[in-house]
């Protein structure tokens, strides 16, 4: 089981990601292959704030059609219905089984396994996660002492990720060496965004 930020996409495109996770994924699902009584192993990905855009693709369709059910705690979703991306990353991990669990999977009845990005709505520690977090939700109007289900913490979060998502793909590549570059100037284009009335 991989428990978020599998992908780092706030340091560039989706497809620099892909191209360097590749090799780690063919090799664990190599490395998976018939730990299971019926010879496939299993590998289960649940996408966390960094590669939040894993699951995007199904958030954003869950809506277009009907009314959607509320987000339970556990999704379990087939990769290819998830995002291109995923049935890739399931098509590189063969002959292992991917599943795409969000935002989390209950390993027992009393084992939550997650990434845990959605603490940070409640975290004291003005880290950069916790601040922008806070502003998204100051910003809608969703504070988090109100929060009562996955829903609560998919609006406040969604965007912002989606946002430094944006930011990674299209801003010019950071300085070699400098891997907080782009972080930095994603924050500081946030505190711009967020301070606007």
């Amino acid at each position: 089981m991989l428990l978020g930020d599998v992908l780092e996409l706030r340091h560039g495109p989706l497809r620099k990601a892909m191209a360097a996770a590749r090799p780690f994924l063919e090799d664990l699902g190599a490395a998976l292959a018939g730990r299971t009584l019926e010879g496939a192993g299993e590998l289960v990905i649940v996408a966390g704030n960094h590669d939040h855009a894993l699951v995007e693709p199904w958030l954003a369709r869950r809506g277009e059609e009907d009314e959607p059910p509320a987000l339970g705690v556990e999704q379990l979703l087939d990769p290819a219905h998830a995002s291109p991306a995923l049935e890739r990353i399931a098509g590189w991990a063969l002959p292992a089984q991917l599943r795409v669990a969000y935002p989390g999977l209950w390993l027992r009845s009393d084992v939550y396994a997650t990434h845990g990005h959605y603490l940070d709505c409640h975290m004291t520690v003005p880290t950069l996660e916790r601040l922008t977090i806070g502003a998204m939700s100051r910003l809608l109007g969703r504070p988090a002492s109100t929060f009562g289900c996955v829903g609560d913490y998919e609006a406040v979060g969604a965007p912002l990720f989606a946002w430094r998502d944006a930011v990674a793909r299209d801003a010019p590549p950071a300085p070699a060496g400098d891997s907080t570059a782009r972080t930095t100037r994603s924050a500081s284009a946030s505190s711009g965004l967020w301070t606007c009335t």
